[in-house]
């Protein structure tokens, strides 16, 4: 355990940060449903042309109908040689056809609801093509499916009809927690222990559940406290991984960007002491069982001077008596 505290930033790694104390220590929405965004206009005035609206009406009036659970006002919005496409490539040709699939659904998923997002309307040779992207959600307001559209609109006497309408499936986002269940084998409390001092750390679900939190002590071998740090794990749903920042007793704070690797997570860690020094590693988490993980340092700059590799075993606390 014999390292400074630069290699820092994810809080996990100061397991191995026993060293000189002169020195320093990583929406769409949850429920994966858009914002409504501007639709592109042929007009060039930055609104609606009246056909374009009307065919935007029409949307409207299609989801209107499906959060009503209402089959008959759904297919009605369908010329009668008209074809849906769903997310499994198969075709539903006509509305004897798209009125079985619709009741299906229905029956399958009630109080199912739905929010649309138009991303563009195109007027060609009479049709109004409309696309898309629309998120499914359960009668608890939960997500459980996106899917793209690309769908054709046809003028009516009795204003636009569907001509073809094809899903496209795409995953939903996990929302944090969701996504924070991967690495929640971490939760509960964790020992390195040198012949120079040893480490504590206690990991927890935040209360809100969107993040997992980190209290470290580390004490010398005498027993006195030599650094107490805090921890935030988050899911970064823009780079579709975790990040997650120390704090410091001291005032030095760090920083991490978690890459999956074959064996566990390769974290990307940046250290700031509080007299403004800096300080990067690159660090690896194996785990190996359950109680069990092994860390590994490397590429580590301590103010711009190289630092040796390192390597540690961490193990899962033994349960105290009574609990």
């Amino acid at each position: 355990m014999k390292s400074n505290k630069f290699f820092l930033g994810a809080a996990i790694a100061v397991f191995c940060s026993l060293g000189s104390q002169g020195s320093a220590q990583q929406s769409g929405t949850a429920t994966g449903v858009k914002e409504p965004v501007s639709v592109p206009s042929q007009n060039g005035a930055g609104g609606l042309s009246p056909a374009e609206a009307e065919a935007a009406a029409a949307g409207k009036k299609l989801i209107d109908a499906f959060n009503q659970g209402n089959a008959s006002l759904v297919v009605d919005m369908f010329l009668p040689d008209a074809e849906l496409i769903d997310e499994a490539g198969t075709v539903h040709l006509g509305k004897e056809e798209i009125s079985a699939l619709v009741k299906s659904f229905f029956e399958k998923f009630p109080g199912v609801q739905s929010a649309s997002q138009v991303e563009s309307i195109r007027l060609v040779a009479g049709l109004a093509l409309v696309d898309g992207s629309r998120t499914m959600m359960d009668k608890e307001g939960k997500s459980f499916s996106l899917v793209r559209y690309a769908s054709i609109w046809k003028k009516t006497d009795a204003g636009y009809k569907i001509v073809s309408l094809r899903d496209i499936a795409e995953p939903v986002p996990p929302t944090p927690k969701e996504a924070l269940e991967t690495i929640s084998w971490l939760v509960g409390s964790w020992m390195n222990e040198g012949t120079d001092g040893k480490v504590e750390m206690d990991y927890r679900w935040a209360e809100d559940g969107n993040f997992i939190v980190g209290d470290l002590l580390v004490t010398s071998a005498d027993g006195s406290q030599m650094m107490k740090s805090f921890q935030r794990i988050a899911w970064d749903a823009a780079q579709g991984t975790f990040r997650s920042w120390t704090f410091d007793s001291d005032g030095g704070w760090g920083e991490s960007l978690w890459t999956p690797a074959d064996q566990g997570w390769i974290l990307e860690s940046k250290a700031f002491t509080p007299a403004g020094a800096q300080g990067s590693a690159r660090v690896a988490i194996s785990p190996e069982t359950e109680d069990r993980f092994k860390i590994q340092g490397t590429n580590r700059l301590s103010n711009g001077v190289a630092e040796p590799d390192y390597e540690q075993i961490v193990v899962r606390k033994a349960p105290t008596a009574g609990k």
